[in-house]
């Protein structure tokens, strides 16, 4: 939706741009590594062999992201780059840069991970919300309140037009109708129906999973909990979860790419085979794309 303002350009996923500094490592990590560090990183990265524009000549690491972004700026008032994880490297390393805090409910987030296929149980499909919010906490103390605004996925879906005028007035914008065109686009125009999508199929188990591990953090948020308190989960219940996501995960897999492409996958991760991971994931990523909106 923010695409379709003509004053903006979002161009889609950038978080392979800060995923090389470790969990949220900031300017000093960037600082740390070496151009020839940064180009192999991203050789065999989806977002950034996806994306039209390459990093330039060597400089330090640092500067060579902010040219790198510079060139998805040009001839646009304001860029949006949409990223999951790693805000304090995101601000550290463009201190000018504004936020746009999306939040959802984490029973949602967990069902449609697993609807995805990114995760075998909703257990498992709450790391990213997790990693997501996480992030998002170690960041906001840091920014001025001119720099971020927070926005509720289910206000969103109930009244885009209220929300999206909310955020263009936040960058500085006039609201345009247009942004809630998405015709020409693979998404459906936003609905109340994509809200609270829990409540309509999520068992009282999987509830129950959920609010388990992220129950303080939903509070925290402003979400109703179901169940009374945060209980603890037994030490069977965790191993049988983790090895139905562990089997979840090596399935899809296969049935995505094949029994040799995957097991090459697993045999140069875990031997550090650079070469063979880099070759493997070359062959994945067109696959990958075509399950992804």
């Amino acid at each position: 939706m923010l695409d379709r303002h003509p004053s903006i350009k979002n161009p889609g996923e950038f978080d392979f741009l800060f995923d090389a500094f470790g969990v949220d490592g900031g300017l000093a990590a960037a600082q740390a590594t070496t151009p020839e560090q940064l180009e192999d990183f991203y050789s065999d990265h989806r977002g950034y062999l996806s994306s039209p524009q390459r990093l330039g000549p060597v400089a330090p690491v640092p500067q060579r992201l902010r040219e790198l972004v510079s060139r998805y700026a040009e001839g646009v008032p304001r860029l949006a780059l949409c990223i999951h994880r790693n805000f304090v490297s995101a601000h550290e390393i463009f201190p000018q840069a504004r936020f746009i805090h999306l939040l959802r409910d984490a029973r949602d987030c967990a069902k449609s991970a697993v609807s995805a296929c990114f995760a075998g149980n909703v257990y498992y499909g709450l790391e990213p919300w997790m990693n997501s919010e996480e992030s998002w906490d170690r960041l906001r103390p840091r920014l001025a309140p001119h720099q971020y605004i927070e926005v509720r996925y289910e206000e969103l879906v109930a009244e885009p037009e209220r929300v999206l005028t909310s955020i263009c007035e936040f960058l500085g914008l006039s609201y345009e109708p247009q942004m809630l065109d998405l015709s020409s686009t693979t998404y459906e125009p936003p609905s109340p129906r994509f809200a609270n999508q829990w409540r309509r199929g999520m068992s009282a188990r999987d509830i129950g999973l959920i609010e388990a591990r992220v129950g303080s953090m939903m509070a925290a948020r402003g979400y109703e909990l179901v169940g009374p308190t945060q209980r603890q989960l037994s030490a069977w219940t965790l191993m049988s979860l983790k090895l139905q996501n562990a089997v979840s995960r090596h399935r899809t897999g296969i049935q995505t790419y094949g029994v040799s492409t995957w097991m090459q996958d697993i045999v140069a991760r875990h031997l550090g085979l650079r070469g063979l991971l880099r070759s493997t994931r070359l062959k994945m990523f067109p696959v990958k794309a075509k399950t992804l909106k």
